[in-house]
């Protein structure tokens, strides 16, 4: 890990951005992204700031601590913080100065309930899953207006936030589903579930489960010569290769990024800078590289901005509006990015395609 020297401020300290991540351990990789992203973002724009590295514990009393070594490394902004037991120790510390966290993995409810509560100041890149909940409303209502559909979900905690979400969001749109279900996941088969459907005369699902049960469903469904029509969000995606999905499965789904026109150069440059260390050559843009590119553009414009150098980051933060490789960012009040960036996709039997 190296600190880069930049731009200094009215004390001759440098301009600093922390970066918090596991360097160590078994998310190294994850850290290696991270790394890539933000130095290919300070050098591709030039960004006269210093990178502070530290490692991330995932245990909230030792990142209180590496809070405290940042703090009197005077930084102003820390990008990263994967887990929510980092942010729990961490943000407390970091809040006695102003100083602004950008967290590019945790979308634990309870982060969001403390930020809300306290105003610690934490900005989360990740937007929240209700967004992808009012896609899946917003594009099926209206074609879903006249059938009956059921909400059927997993019994898992995700698979339960899923199904509450997506009952608010076709609730305030005037839809309500004709049948509400739990079913067992990871059956090798789901004649029972069908039966049910069939009994009803519901084609329509919207399913919180996993990729493998959506596709064990769907099998179940043309066994039984029941035509079906599954909805569901990004957790179709872990899905066993050996267990294809069906054509046609609907997903509420954030495209990826690098598939973007404003993430072309940063793409570029990622892929450049991965290409020169051995231990990076096949990550190219992958992972949290992107998203830490962007994150350290938002920093960036925010610490060099010659006109705002007496606000603090974190007041900086909720009044600007970003132009990013990953695309516009503005934050609400409860630090949450307020563009929705969810897409409903429609698998074409090989990749999953935007659906217009």
């Amino acid at each position: 890990m190296s600190t880069a020297h930049g731009q200094t401020q009215a004390d001759n300290s440098p301009l600093q951005i922390g970066i918090v991540a596991p360097f160590e351990g078994p998310y190294a990789t994850l850290a290696k992204q991270i790394m890539l992203g933000a130095e290919a973002a300070k050098i591709q724009n030039q960004y006269p700031v210093s990178l502070v590295y530290m490692q991330e514990y995932c245990k909230a009393d030792q990142d209180a601590a590496t809070a405290e070594k940042l703090r009197q490394a005077k930084v102003k902004v820390v990008i990263g913080y994967l887990c929510s037991e980092s942010l729990e120790g961490a943000a407390p510390v970091l809040a006695r100065d102003g100083i602004a966290i950008l967290s590019l993995g945790s979308r634990q409810p309870t982060i969001l309930e403390q930020e809300t509560r306290q105003s610690f100041g934490i900005f989360r890149l990740q937007p929240d899953r209700k967004l992808a909940t009012a896609v899946l409303a917003d594009k099926l209502a209206p074609l879903w207006r006249t059938v009956p559909f059921a909400l059927i979900e997993d019994g898992t905690v995700q698979g339960r936030d899923f199904a509450r979400d997506a009952l608010l969001a076709f609730k305030s749109r005037g839809l309500e589903p004709a049948l509400t279900d739990t079913y067992r996941p990871a059956q090798t088969s789901q004649n029972a579930l069908i039966s049910r459907l069939k009994r009803a005369g519901i084609n329509h699902i919207l399913l919180g489960g996993e990729g493998d049960d959506a596709s064990v469903i769907a099998r179940s469904a043309a066994a039984a010569n029941w035509p079906l029509t599954i909805a569901g969000s990004e957790t179709f995606l872990r899905v066993d290769p050996q267990n294809p999905l069906p054509a046609g499965l609907l997903m509420s789904a954030i495209p990826e990024a690098i598939t973007q026109a404003s993430a072309e150069s940063a793409v570029k440059a990622i892929t450049a800078m991965a290409e020169k260390q051995p231990d990076t050559q096949d990550m190219k843009a992958d992972g949290y590289a992107l998203e830490a590119y962007s994150a350290l553009q938002i920093a960036a414009q925010i610490l060099t901005n010659p006109s705002e150098t007496q606000k603090i980051a974190i007041d900086l933060l909720y009044a600007t509006r970003f132009e990013t490789a990953g695309g516009t960012v503005s934050f609400t009040p409860a630090g949450l990015r307020q563009e929705n960036p969810y897409r409903l996709m429609r698998f074409n039997g090989k990749d999953f395609e935007p659906v217009q």
